[in-house]
């Protein structure tokens, strides 16, 4: 079942269908997956309180970097290769299963070492507990690899309807485990576990028809997937450095409780960015079929104007709700959010470059345009936020992503003859919100 080495150098162009639908789809399946995940950390506070709200939260925050280090960017090399050449999806979903059955056993040994040589790092987690978290350490990653086999697919049905059930089957069984039966820490960490286990099964169940037979991976085709998706993964670990080494130094400069001001405007980045970014995956398959460059141009000039209009709302709107929702302690997190708020409306335009870019294999210049943010980014924290407040901070992450912004566009442009291509016009912003309206009405959902 080799392919032959330059299989995915023509990418297959078919008729695509609307890209509206399936961004509506996406996004209405990842708001309420935020909506349950925050419930759910309001079901396990009350019922373990602050210390077992805390140790669940470390458990589950060290699974996720360990799969996010440990992913090496193949959850953008699957979608790729299989939207590029859709005969090799049975070659891709073996590799994916040997590759999440090596990379996960290597992460569980980092998980039971890091217990055993740094213990702090895991306060509050007895060695049961580390161990069943780390058995689920293979389910994400592989959750997160197959899942994206359906994206290259089109199957945006099962792509959301999956991880949607399983969150929502996650959070009943926490309700009732936790509020009936007082399952105590590690319960909550066998359900959860559990319910990435489920989601990994059912996706690769769901695949088991492109499998013609078990065999081992093909190891040609995995270098030059590997050699893809490690330019995803440097940007990707560039755009978290961006935005969480600044937590990190507001807090060692200023102390927890400005850190936890500052922490409120990137929970508000992670939420609203969400639009962009399901937009931009979504697009990303297309791309790596041939689309051309008239389908990203089309959907940054609509969300410029559809996303910019979201993060305006947000100003009179920021102040209100974090009172209602932190208490007056946390009122001077509006202000840093309003410094950051620039930074977040262009990280968000970012993904749809970023993942066009990906679409066209990854050239190298799209990498590169990170560095220069992150420097910005460093050298005024480095010098102007000893001594002042956590807006600094905030600040320079908003002239990061600024940069990196242009720089994108800038490279964009080059492909698109000029930057006309990226200027925003009303009438695809009228014709999208009538799109959107019509696909959200009875009737165009029937």
């Amino acid at each position: 079942m080799a392919l032959p080495a330059d299989s995915t150098d023509t990418p297959v162009v078919t008729g695509e269908r609307p890209l509206a639908p399936d961004v509506l789809l996406t996004f209405g399946s990842k708001v309420t997956i935020l909506v349950l995940n925050a419930l759910g950390t309001i079901v396990v506070a009350r019922a373990l309180g602050p210390s077992g709200r805390g140790a669940v939260a470390v458990g589950f925050s060290f699974s996720l970097l360990l799969v996010q280090f440990g992913s090496l960017g193949l959850q953008s090399a699957n979608p790729y290769f299989v939207a590029r050449r859709p005969s090799s999806i049975g070659i891709v979903i073996l590799n994916t299963i040997w590759g999440s059955l090596a990379i996960g056993a290597a992460l569980i040994v980092a998980a039971l070492l890091a217990k055993a040589l740094i213990p702090a790092s895991l306060s509050g987690l007895d060695w049961v507990d580390v161990i069943v978290l780390a058995a689920g350490v293979p389910a994400i990653l592989a959750t997160q690899l197959v899942q994206s086999v359906f994206l290259a697919e089109g199957r945006m049905r099962a792509y959301n309807g999956v991880e949607l059930a399983g969150n929502a089957a996650a959070f009943t069984a926490l309700v009732v485990g936790l509020g009936l039966l007082h399952i105590g820490v590690l319960g909550a960490i066998v359900v959860m576990v559990s319910a990435n286990w489920a989601m990994a099964l059912t996706f690769l169940a769901l695949q088991s028809a492109h499998i013609v037979r078990i065999e081992g991976p093909d190891l040609g085709l995995f270098v030059r997937m590997l050699k893809y998706g490690f330019r995803v993964y440097v940007t990707t670990f560039i755009a978290f450095l961006v935005a969480r080494i600044n937590l990190i130094l507001v807090d060692s400069h200023l102390g927890p409780a400005q850190a936890g001001r500052y922490s409120i405007g990137l929970a508000i980045m992670e939420g609203i960015s969400v639009l962009p970014l399901v937009a931009a995956v979504n697009l990303f398959p297309r791309i790596a079929r041939g689309a051309p460059f008239e389908s990203s141009a089309v959907l940054f000039r609509t969300l410029c104007l559809f996303y910019g209009a979201i993060c305006l709302l947000t100003i009179p709107l920021a102040g209100p709700a974090i009172d209602l929702l932190y208490g007056a302690r946390f009122s001077e997190a509006t202000q840093i959010y309003y410094w950051m708020l620039p930074g977040i409306f262009c990280y968000g335009m970012i993904h749809v470059l970023s993942y066009h870019f990906a679409g066209r294999g990854f050239p190298l210049e799209a990498v590169l345009v990170w560095l220069p943010g992150m420097i910005i980014n460093l050298v005024i924290v480095g010098i102007l936020l000893p001594g002042h407040g956590a807006h600094i901070a905030a600040l320079a992450s908003s002239l990061a992503y600024i940069i990196v912004l242009l720089l994108h566009m800038r490279l964009f442009a080059k492909e698109a003859g000029g930057y006309r291509a990226l200027t925003p016009r009303g009438r695809e912003f009228v014709a999208l919100t009538r799109m959107i309206l019509h696909d959200l009405s009875p009737t165009g959902r029937s």
